[in-house]
């Protein structure tokens, strides 16, 4: 009995040991990817010294020697913070999902290939004035730089999600920038659901003018009451339900009630009791971890401005400078 029970603890020793071992170079792992705020780094492609000064919030601030280096900087700054988001999101956009997430998402990968947004995104970088693109390109130049900076340190993989996907980076390319907008527009748009429940409910209603009764023409002529839908076509099978097209939370096709949305409304001086104009905008997007917008501060040769970016994108969305406050807010264009 004395010889099993020291065997036992042994055992029990060995897989204690072993746990704190594997728990231990987990957290090495993710603690190397985590980004280090008071690095000094050497980086190419910039024209002099850039900063990034970040206040208690973590909301960094990008002090550069032109725009190009400041763009540089919030690639970088982006690149440290949300390189998952971004990774992930360009794999949507390029349909490439799958890679990652298996068959999970091969619906998804499906329809977002045949829309080949990513081919479009390439064509209209020819589009683009010079001023544009060469923010995209210092923008790239900048995720890349903290992409190499990643290899070249051994910095896990750049993010702690990323340990649990081994799928490789590829650089940032301007395309992809231009590609996350292209996302954007199709995530805040609920009308490949509502068109297909259209069709579905037109090829089951036998009387073709009960369809502008149920579901009527946006704008139109409105109409003042309605009978409950039920009696406007009795005996119907009810199997024109709006049925979400994928029930994951990787895609970006959501359902026309629940497509994202966005308010702003502004007052001028003479109605606000600091004698300054005001502006308010709630792009209220869904919830995710992480939040889809990233603070930030690019102090341009114009001047500041800051406010919310996404990963991916070099543009304040919605911010403000010394004299200019915007928002934005999606159209609900029948695209």
């Amino acid at each position: 009995m004395a010889v099993v029970f020291r065997w036992l603890m042994r055992i029990a020793t060995l897989l204690v040991v072993l746990a704190v071992i594997g728990v231990g170079g987990a957290y090495w792992l993710a603690s190397r990817s985590l980004p280090d705020y008071d690095d000094t780094v050497r980086v190419p492609n910039l024209g002099a010294e850039v900063e990034i000064v970040r206040d208690n919030a973590n909301v960094p601030h990008i002090f550069g020697g032109n725009d190009q280096d400041v763009f540089y900087g919030l690639g970088f700054a982006h690149a440290q913070d949300r390189l998952w988001q971004m990774i992930t999101m360009r794999r949507t956009v390029q349909g490439r999902l799958s890679e990652v997430f298996g068959t999970t998402t091969v619906r998804i990968d499906r329809l977002l290939r045949r829309f080949d947004l990513y081919t479009l995104s390439v064509q209209s970088l020819q589009a683009l004035d010079p001023k544009t693109r060469a923010a995209l390109d210092a923008y790239a130049a900048g995720v890349n730089a903290r992409l190499d900076q990643i290899n070249t340190e051994a910095l896990g993989r750049g993010a702690p999600e990323m340990l649990l996907f081994d799928a490789p980076v590829a650089p940032w390319r301007a395309a992809d920038s231009v590609a996350l907008v292209k996302l954007m527009a199709l995530q805040l748009s609920g009308h490949l659901d509502a068109e297909v429940k259209r069709a579905r409910t037109s090829l089951a209603l036998p009387d073709q003018k009960r369809l502008s009764d149920i579901l009527p023409d946006a704008p139109g002529s409105g109409i003042a009451a309605l009978p409950e839908y039920a009696q406007l076509a009795p005996g119907l099978p009810q199997f024109a339900a709006n049925i979400p097209l994928d029930p994951s939370p990787l895609s970006p096709f959501k359902s026309f009630d629940l497509a994202g949305a966005s308010n702003a409304w502004a007052a001028a001086r003479d109605r606000s009791a600091s004698g300054g104009t005001l502006i308010a905008n709630d792009p209220h997007l869904g919830f995710t971890a992480p939040t889809i917008w990233y603070l930030a501060r690019l102090e341009l040769q114009s001047g500041g401005v800051i406010g919310g970016t996404i990963p991916g994108i070099p543009v304040v969305l919605t911010g403000r400078s010394s004299a200019l406050g915007w928002g934005i807010t999606s159209s609900y264009a029948d695209d």
